[in-house]
């Protein structure tokens, strides 16, 4: 139904943790949403954060998604910040 909304979970991981104080967040969006409206969204949780969800790659389960992803009410995401070190 066009118009309505939709809650996706958001987990975060090191980083992403650490900017959003939480480990896990929740989005209220407009149907159809996608993991890119996600984004978007958390987004306006600030400049950091915001560039750090740029570099971060999203999975949906235990599958990597593309940004054009559908999303549907209650799909948890997890947020994959880069990772460097040896």
């Amino acid at each position: 139904m066009a118009g309505s909304r939709i809650e996706v979970r958001v987990q975060c991981f090191g980083p992403a943790r650490r900017l959003a104080g939480d480990e896990w967040l929740s989005v209220q969006l407009g149907e159809p949403a996608t993991v890119a409206d996600a984004l978007a969204a958390l987004a306006q949780r600030g400049d950091d954060f915001a560039a750090l969800l740029k570099q971060c790659a999203v999975a949906l389960g235990d599958e990597i998604v593309r940004r054009t992803y559908p999303l549907k009410a209650g799909d948890e995401i997890a947020l994959l910040p880069p990772v460097a070190g040896g």
